[in-house]
């Protein structure tokens, strides 16, 4: 980048050193996601490392190169960068239209494009191409609108295309987000998963912040100030289940007792997860969630035969499912007009329909998760049921309905949760009697038996 002789890239960008770091990291890889708490300038370094790419293309002779910088809407696309445009990019560099939003680079540097836009919908871009794409909060949007801007993704004659990212934990699309970036799980199909890469940030890594800054961060409750001073992503601000915690959660699984209750519970799905979870009940009235069935884009016959080939050879207490499934508006089947519910029946699985009060099964369930230092969680899940464990510490308070979870996340495991805890409450197996009252048990059913020979007739 042609640069005044009067100042240097350093001069201009104050990068901090975590920031250096994620910029030569973005040289390597395609897909950079840069950040975890707040503070660390994030929104700040989307900006300029735009001005970067443009620049170093533009060095290579490519002119008039167009990127895009993405929020989830324009009042935060306003707050975080427009605003910022003309008292931090310098007047020589280049001019900012603020009809169309976009920013671009004078001649001199490239005439490159800084294209400001939202992702209310997505779609609208089916026809955009950028040789950049960097979204700021990625974790507010779902997973299909990153799978959609990967195919915007595209410029003439430049091979390394870029996408950058920068992200508190929390929102709708924190546990994907979390899977990829931070977990390395991806898609069998994913054939750039080496391109990938995370730079966490923190706010101590940022020393233009003043010290009162920090001092209000570390207010905050405890689940928020993991997530934004350390950047934990098993806690952010807005979480639903925030007395998720893995290591007290998770287990490995064991052989179920035979004598233990059992339970099923179903979420029902075809474009969205269908979800099967198998429960079983100790005699301490601890639930076990030992099995699950994660599906999608299968027919209610086809889901019927995955869930009955899992359940072979075991007994239920009773099937729960979402009460919605027992709708006649629930499908056309081959025999006219027919319900989820009787498919499902038909195919040898009853169902009892769920309780309609979302919140009161809420409830229960932060009680059955809630945990001490001495005192266990009265639910535990085996590490073999991968969707639950994903989605549930992901998901979200709704913004309008305060004591009720935001229905756009990914909630179809915690509802099967939901449906069987609003069914036994506060049951649990009976224990086995030892042999000392088992033989109480029959004399007293001798004794019983006796006494009934001698009454006498009225």
């Amino acid at each position: 980048m042609d640069l005044p002789k009067s100042i240097t890239w350093e001069e201009l960008t104050h990068f901090t050193d975590k920031q250096n770091l994620a910029l030569e990291a973005l040289k390597k890889h395609k897909y950079l996601l840069y950040g975890g708490a707040m503070g660390g300038g994030k929104s700040y370094w989307l900006r300029w490392v735009l001005i970067y790419l443009l620049a170093r293309w533009a060095n290579e002779g490519k002119k008039n190169v167009r990127v895009g910088l993405f929020c989830e809407d324009y009042p935060a696309l306003k707050d975080r960068h427009l605003s910022k445009i003309d008292f931090e990019f310098p007047a020589w560099l280049g001019i900012l239209n603020k009809a169309d939003y976009e920013f671009t680079l004078y001649a001199e540097y490239g005439s490159g494009v800084i294209c400001f836009r939202n992702l209310d919908d997505a779609s609208k871009y089916q026809s955009a191409e950028f040789a950049a794409i960097a979204v700021d909060e990625l974790t507010k949007n779902q997973k299909e609108v990153f799978d959609f801007l990967r195919t915007r993704l595209r410029w003439k004659d430049i091979e390394n295309t870029k996408f950058v990212a920068a992200s508190n934990p929390g929102g709708q699309g924190h546990a994907w987000v979390k899977d990829i970036w931070m977990d390395g799980k991806f898609e069998p199909t994913e054939r750039e998963a080496h391109l990938f890469r995370f730079i966490p940030s923190k706010a101590t890594d940022n020393p233009y912040l003043p010290k009162s800054y920090f001092e209000s961060l570390e207010g905050l409750p405890e689940e928020m100030r993991k997530a934004y001073i350390e950047g934990n992503w098993d806690l952010f601000k807005g979480q639903y289940f925030t007395e998720w915690n893995r290591e007290r959660h998770v287990i490995h699984p064991f052989p179920v007792p035979d004598s233990w209750k059992k339970f099923r519970s179903y979420d029902h799905g075809r474009e969205n997860p269908a979800c099967c979870k198998w429960y079983t009940l100790d005699y301490d009235g601890r639930l076990w969630v030992y099995r699950e069935l994660y599906v999608k884009g299968l027919n209610v016959d086809q889901i019927a035969e995955k869930i009955n080939e899992l359940s072979q050879g075991e007994g239920y207490q009773f099937s729960v499912a979402d009460a919605a499934i027992f709708a006649r508006t629930g499908m056309i089947d081959k025999g006219g007009a027919e319900t989820i519910a009787s498919t499902f029946a038909r195919n040898g699985i009853m169902f009892i329909p769920s309780s309609k009060k979302r919140v009161d099964g809420w409830a229960l369930m932060h009680q059955y998760l809630r945990w001490t230092e001495n005192q266990p969680p009265r639910m535990i899940y085996f590490n073999t049921c991968y969707d639950s464990i994903r989605t549930i510490p992901s998901l979200v308070y709704d913004r309008h309905k305060v004591e009720d979870l935001d229905t756009n996340g990914e909630d179809h495991a915690a509802d099967c949760d939901r449906y069987l805890l609003q069914k036994i409450q506060e049951q649990r197996t009976a224990p086995p009697m030892t042999e000392a009252e088992r033989k109480v048990k029959q004399i007293k059913e001798e004794r019983q038996s006796i006494g009934n020979l001698y009454e006498p007739e009225l």
